[in-house]
């Protein structure tokens, strides 16, 4: 079990965590990019039942190239991106590593999407990178 904890820039939503992490990784995808603004997003996935938020979120949903709808949510008073979610990864939750305060324990386990990372990203060669996203990520 693990607990995390976090906010967004300006503490208005604040989320605790206590419960297994399913998978840690960092996506390189379109997506991800143009929704952080970063190179790349570091997600770390829970269960929904896991995570308990305070405070307001926007949200914003689109399609991907996997035919799944995502989700993002933000913070609707400084605009932090802080959760996702998949309709292909019913009752989990994304949580975007920036936001988390045990910063020790975000340790991705994969790059995905690499094959659309930017070329200024160097990749962590001891941990695995997937051209798109493998079947069980």
């Amino acid at each position: 079990m693990t607990k995390l904890t976090g906010q967004c820039l300006c503490g208005d939503v604040k989320f605790e965590a206590d419960g297994d992490i399913a998978i840690m990784a960092n996506c390189h995808c379109t997506d991800c990019r143009q929704s952080t603004g970063s190179a790349f997003a570091t997600l770390v996935f829970m269960k929904e039942t896991d995570v308990k938020i305070d405070g307001k979120l926007g949200h914003f949903a689109h399609k991907v190239d996997s035919g799944n709808t995502l989700s993002k949510q933000f913070c609707t008073h400084c605009g932090s991106p802080m959760f996702g979610g998949n309709e292909g990864r019913p009752g989990m939750v994304a949580i975007r590593g920036g936001i988390i305060n045990e910063q020790d324990v975000v340790k991705p386990m994969a790059n995905v999407y690499a094959s659309r990372k930017m070329d200024c990203t160097i990749l962590d060669d001891k941990i695995p990178a997937f051209d798109k996203m493998p079947p069980k990520a």
